[in-house]
C-alpha cells in the first residue's frame, strides 16, 4: 500500500499542476498576430485523448454550436489514474460557455477533482462579468474570458478565469510561429503559442482556429498532451 499511497500523492501534485496549467490566463508579453475571433472558429465537436507520456489516461471533448452571432460551447473532461487497479486519481470536469460575437455572457461548470468538487457560474453584462463560485460572487472586468483552450480569443486578452474554481489569473504569451505538425500521418500547419505563469504549457491552433495539439511537462518531469481523435 505505500507504493499506491505514494503514487496517489505523486499523481494528485501532478495532475493539479497540469490542469491549473491546462486552465492557464493570458497577459500579452508580446503581441502576437491576431488570433481568430471566437465567432469564427469553425461549429463542429473536437474530441482529444490525455496521454501521459504516450499512455491514454483520460478524454477531453469540446462540442461547438452556432445560430446567427451567439456561440454555445460544451466542454467535457474525464480522466483516471489507475495503480494496481487501484484509481489513484480521478478527475471529472463538465462546462458551457454562450458568446455573442467575441462576448462571454453565461459560462456554467462543475468539477469533481479528486474527491473535491466545484460549482462556477458567470454572468456578463455591460457593467462587467459576475462570477460565482461555490456560493461566493464576485465582480471582475467585461474583458475577463474563461481559461479554455479551444478559444483562440482568449490569447489577445490579459485576465481570464480559471472554469475549476473561479480564480482569475494571469499569464504572458509567446507567439512561437507556425509550424508542420504530423498528426497520426496527417500533416497539419499550425500555429504554436507558449503559455508561461504559475504554470507552462505550449498549444497550437490549425488555420481555422482549431486546437490541435497542447503540451506541457508534469511535475514528475512526464510528458502530458492532448491529441486529436
Amino acid at each position: 500500500m505505500f507504493v499506491v499511497e505514494r503514487y496517489m500523492r505523486m499523481a494528485a501534485g501532478l495532475f493539479c499542476a497540469m490542469l491549473g496549467a491546462l486552465a492557464a490566463a493570458t497577459a500579452v508579453a508580446q503581441t502576437p498576430p491576431a488570433p481568430t475571433p471566437t465567432a469564427q472558429v469553425p461549429a463542429g465537436t473536437l474530441r482529444y485523448a490525455i496521454l501521459r507520456n504516450g499512455d491514454q489516461i483520460g478524454t477531453h471533448t469540446i462540442e461547438i454550436g452556432r445560430t446567427g452571432a451567439e456561440t454555445n460551447v460544451r466542454i467535457t473532461t474525464d480522466l483516471t489514474v489507475t495503480v494496481l487497479m487501484i484509481t489513484a486519481y480521478r478527475l471529472q470536469h463538465s462546462a458551457t460557455e454562450r458568446w455573442v460575437k467575441d462576448q462571454l455572457v453565461a459560462f456554467n461548470s462543475t468539477t469533481d477533482n479528486n474527491g473535491t468538487r466545484h460549482k462556477v457560474t458567470a454572468t456578463g453584462g455591460a457593467s462587467g462579468l459576475e462570477v460565482n463560485v461555490d456560493g461566493n460572487t464576485s465582480k471582475v472586468d467585461k474583458t475577463v474570458v474563461p481559461e479554455s483552450l479551444w478559444n483562440p480569443e482568449m490569447l489577445k486578452r490579459k485576465t481570464a478565469f480559471n472554469t475549476l474554481d473561479g480564480l482569475v489569473e494571469t499569464l504572458t504569451v509567446t507567439d512561437a510561429g507556425t509550424e508542420d505538425l504530423s498528426i497520426d500521418g496527417r500533416a497539419i500547419k499550425a500555429h504554436h503559442y507558449a503559455l508561461k505563469g504559475k504554470f507552462s504549457q505550449d498549444v497550437w491552433y490549425d488555420e481555422r482556429g482549431r486546437l490541435v495539439q497542447v503540451k506541457l511537462i508534469g511535475s514528475d518531469g512526464s510528458v502530458i498532451s492532448y491529441k486529436p481523435i
